[in-house]
């Protein structure tokens, strides 16, 4: 179940990054992804907000991602995901569960955090909405929309835009399911600085003893 929660989050975050179509908002992705390409490395501190509308249940959870080039390591509910673009690490620390697999390259546009701000090229349909303002910052507002949403979960995506920043401020999934999802950015640091080892799982580091190993890979 918390894989599960871990992965669906990833999912709403991937999407953040993909569109297609309306000029003015490529024009505004096409900045922002270029805005992003610019850094070597990235730390994004975030609120990940489950609303179950149908229920009139609301569950806030914060999280952090670091980012270099296809690498990443996820803090999410207690929990860590974590990549060196080959190979992906899931550890549940409350169950001690540590789950080894390979990227899919089916799905290495949705599951693949690591590349949430620069994979908007396809699978959507995107519309400008307009500014608003929020916290004293001018916001874009730019809607996704699936090209073949018979086979989404999701109708819709809203994605916010720092203007003047260029970067993803927020985005809102509307569910088929009535289980909406926002993920807001609080925090955003270009530039900071990573050991290469945070992205590699090694079973001799403190925190892995005796954690139980299954291995998804292909043999």
């Amino acid at each position: 179940m918390k894989k599960n929660l871990l992965i669906v989050m990833i999912a709403v975050f991937a999407y953040s990054a993909m569109a297609q179509k309306d000029q003015k908002a490529k024009a505004i992705l096409d900045a922002v992804s270029k805005q992003t390409k610019t850094y070597k490395t990235i730390k994004i501190k975030f609120l990940y907000i489950l609303q179950n509308t149908q229920e009139n249940v609301v569950d806030t959870t914060k999280g952090t991602i670091y980012i270099k080039g296809n690498k990443y390591k996820l803090f999410f509910m207690g929990n860590e995901i974590f990549s060196d673009g080959k190979t992906i690490w899931t550890h549940l620390i409350a169950d001690e569960e540590l789950t080894i697999s390979e990227p899919n390259q089916e799905n290495e546009q949705v599951l693949n955090p690591a590349k949430v701000l620069t994979i908007y090229e396809s699978g959507f349909k995107y519309q400008y909405i307009g500014e608003t303002s929020q916290a004293g910052s001018v916001l874009q507002q730019i809607n996704l929309f699936p090209e073949k949403p018979k086979e989404k979960k999701y109708s819709s995506i809203k994605l916010l835009i720092n203007k003047s920043k260029k970067q993803i401020y927020a985005l809102q999934t509307r569910n088929k399911d009535g289980i909406n999802y926002t993920i807001q950015i609080t925090q955003f640091k270009s530039n900071v600085k990573v050991v290469e080892s945070m992205f590699i799982f090694d079973k001799n580091r403190p925190q892995y003893k005796g954690v139980y190993v299954i291995d998804e890979r292909e043999n």
